[in-house]
C-alpha cells in the first residue's frame, strides 16, 4: 500500500484507485508493453574527452605577480608607466615543458593515472593525456601581467597556473559524474505494472478529491479518480477538452496517472516519477504507438525540479523508437505543464505527436 507522502497518520484516508472494466478488457491493457528504465552504475567507456564529461571550453585565467609592488595600482586604475599596462598572453598547454605538467598532475591524486582511467578507460597513458587535444593538449592558460613579466614566465608561474586549471578540471568532471546512470529502455506489460490499488492521502488536501465528475466515465481515462494535485486536475480538464481533435487521428487513446509504478532514471541517475503517460496509436501510415512522459508542476516548484523538466526535454529530442514483435513504440515527453502556460503547453503537445 501506498503510504502517501504526509506524515500525519490522522489526517489520511485510504482511497481506492480502480482500473475501469472497458479498459481492462481492451488489447492494450493485455497485450501493451509500456517502457521504463532502471538506475545502474555509470559505464565511463564512452567518454573520450574532457567534452564528454562537460569540462569548461574556456580559458583558465592566471594573474601573474608583479614582483615589484606596484601592479596593485595597475589593476586600481591608478596611474602608471606604459611598460606597466596589464596585457594577456594565451598559452598553449603544449607549449609548457612536460616535466612542469607531470610535476603539476604529480601534486594531485585526482590526476594519478589509475583515477584518470577510472573516468577515461581509454586514455591509455598519461603522456597521451597530456598530449591529446582531447584532453590537457587541447587547452590554454591566459596570463595576465605586465609585458616584462610576460616575457619572463618561470617554471614557478607554470606551477601556480597549473594548480588552479587541475582544480577546475576536477571541479567540473566530479559535478558532472555520477557512480550511477539511467540504463536504456526496458519494457514491461501493460497489465503487469498498472492495477488497482489503495493510496493514502491527506483528507483535507486536493488530493482527495478524485475528479469523477470528469473522470468517471471517459474511456481515455483508465482508473476511476484522479486524486492528484489541483495542477494535475486542470491538466486532465485540458486533456479532456483536447480529446476530440486527439480522436481523428489516433486510436486506443489512455492517460494514465503513474501513482508510483515506474520511474525513469536520468544521466546522472537521479530518478523520477512523472505523474502521467500518454498512450496513443496512429490510425494512418505507421500506425506508432506514443508513450509520452508527462509532468503537471506548480509554479513554484519549476525552479526546483528545473532538471526534470530538462529531463523530459532530452526524452523529447531523442525520441526513442522500440520495435516489440510487429509493434512499434515511440518513446517522447513534453516540458512541464503549468496552468498559467497552458496554451503553449498545447501548441508542444500537438506539436510531440505530430513530429
Amino acid at each position: 500500500m501506498d503510504t502517501g507522502i504526509y506524515e500525519d497518520d490522522e489526517n489520511l484516508v485510504t482511497k481506492q484507485l480502480t482500473l475501469k472494466m472497458d479498459f481492462k478488457e481492451t488489447d492494450f491493457y493485455r497485450e501493451g508493453h509500456v517502457f521504463y528504465n532502471k538506475k545502474i552504475p555509470k559505464s565511463f567507456d564512452n567518454i573520450k574527452s574532457f567534452a564528454d564529461l562537460g569540462v569548461k571550453k574556456t580559458n583558465y585565467r592566471h594573474t601573474l605577480s608583479s614582483g615589484v609592488g606596484r601592479m596593485t595600482g595597475a589593476f586600481a586604475g591608478a596611474d602608471t608607466s606604459e611598460s606597466e599596462a596589464i596585457k594577456a598572453k594565451d598559452i598553449k598547454l603544449t607549449e609548457i615543458p612536460k616535466n612542469t605538467i607531470r610535476f603539476a598532475l604529480s601534486q594531485n591524486p585526482f590526476f594519478y593515472f589509475d583515477s584518470l582511467s577510472h573516468y577515461f578507460p581509454s586514455v591509455g597513458s598519461l603522456s597521451n593525456f597530456i598530449e591529446s587535444k582531447d584532453f590537457l593538449g587541447g587547452l590554454e592558460i591566459t596570463f595576465n601581467g605586465t609585458a616584462n613579466r610576460l616575457k619572463e614566465i618561470s617554471h614557478f608561474d607554470y606551477l601556480q597556473a597549473l594548480n588552479g586549471l587541475l582544480q577546475n578540471i576536477e571541479a567540473d568532471i566530479k559535478s558532472n559524474s555520477t557512480e550511477y546512470e539511467g540504463s536504456d529502455y526496458i519494457s514491461d506489460k501493460i497489465h503487469n505494472v498498472f492495477k488497482d490499488k489503495e493510496i493514502r492521502v491527506n483528507q483535507y488536501d486536493e488530493r482527495a478529491k478524485g475528479q469523477e465528475e470528469l473522470v468517471a466515465n471517459e474511456p481515455w481515462y483508465v482508473y476511476n479518480a484522479n486524486y492528484g494535485t489541483s495542477e494535475e486536475k486542470k491538466f486532465v480538464e485540458l486533456f479532456s477538452r483536447r480529446f476530440e481533435g486527439l480522436n481523428q487521428k489516433f486510436e486506443n487513446i489512455y492517460l494514465i496517472r503513474n501513482e508510483r509504478e515506474i520511474k525513469i532514471y536520468d544521466k546522472l541517475g537521479r530518478a523520477f516519477e512523472p505523474d502521467f503517460l500518454l498512450f496513443c496509436k496512429q490510425r494512418e501510415g505507421e500506425q506508432i504507438t506514443f508513450q509520452v512522459f508527462i509532468e503537471p508542476k506548480g509554479e513554484h516548484l519549476k525552479g526546483r525540479d528545473k532538471w526534470k523538466e530538462d529531463f523530459l526535454k532530452e526524452i523529447r529530442t531523442e525520441q526513442k523508437t522500440i520495435k516489440i514483435h510487429t509493434d512499434t513504440y515511440l518513446i517522447t515527453a513534453v516540458p512541464f505543464y503549468n496552468y498559467n502556460n497552458e496554451n503553449e503547453f498545447k501548441t508542444t503537445l500537438e506539436n510531440t505527436l505530430n513530429e
